[in-house]
């Protein structure tokens, strides 16, 4: 409970310091080139490890996948939810699957460019082979947003999983890239 506190006040003052940075940037009178309002939709796929020693010879490489949708708190400040899978079948070892579904923030530093930060918490669940378990499971991660036309972007994504549980600890280094919709 004392860090999922720490977070949401964390999230608060970087939303805090995002509205007055916003507020002088406009006051010099620059643009605005990445518009974030109302509701945005971001989807993906692509690769990543599992930082494990029980990979089953697997090796703790995978597939990865992400969804995330939300509102949009300033030009700055994304909220939403995020679902997050690394899965991986490879080599003759058992079937693996990894999902965060977290609340997320997104936080774009810059009202010019595209590169955000992102944090979230929420909900671990770990399957391998039929053997479940479930923790809970922050991750945290960056991207850019390249702009396609309109409200519709490109958006590369590294992100980092983390999930705890009774008696172990398990992390994802994952490479997405997706479509992201403002």
């Amino acid at each position: 409970m004392r860090t999922f506190t720490l977070m949401t006040a964390l999230v608060a003052s970087l939303a805090m310091v995002t509205e007055a940075a916003d507020a002088q940037e406009v006051g010099r009178g620059l643009r605005q080139l990445h518009k974030h309002r109302g509701f945005w939709l971001s989807f993906g796929a692509g690769g990543g490890w599992e930082d494990a020693d029980f990979t089953f010879g697997n090796e703790g490489r995978g597939g990865a996948a992400y969804l995330r949708m939300g509102g949009t708190v300033s030009p700055r400040v994304l909220f939403g939810g995020e679902a997050l899978v690394w899965f991986n079948d490879q080599h003759g070892g058992p079937e693996v699957a990894r999902a965060n579904v977290t609340g997320a923030a997104l936080v774009y530093p810059s009202l010019k460019g595209g590169w955000f930060l992102k944090g979230g918490f929420g909900v671990a669940q770990y399957d391998i082979a039929g053997f479940e378990r479930t923790g809970v499971g922050p991750t945290f991660g960056t991207g850019f947003d390249f702009r396609l036309g309109g409200n519709f972007y490109v958006t590369p994504n590294v992100d980092y999983m983390v999930q705890f549980f009774d008696d172990a600890t398990v992390g994802s280094l994952l490479f997405t890239v997706g479509v992201t919709w403002h």
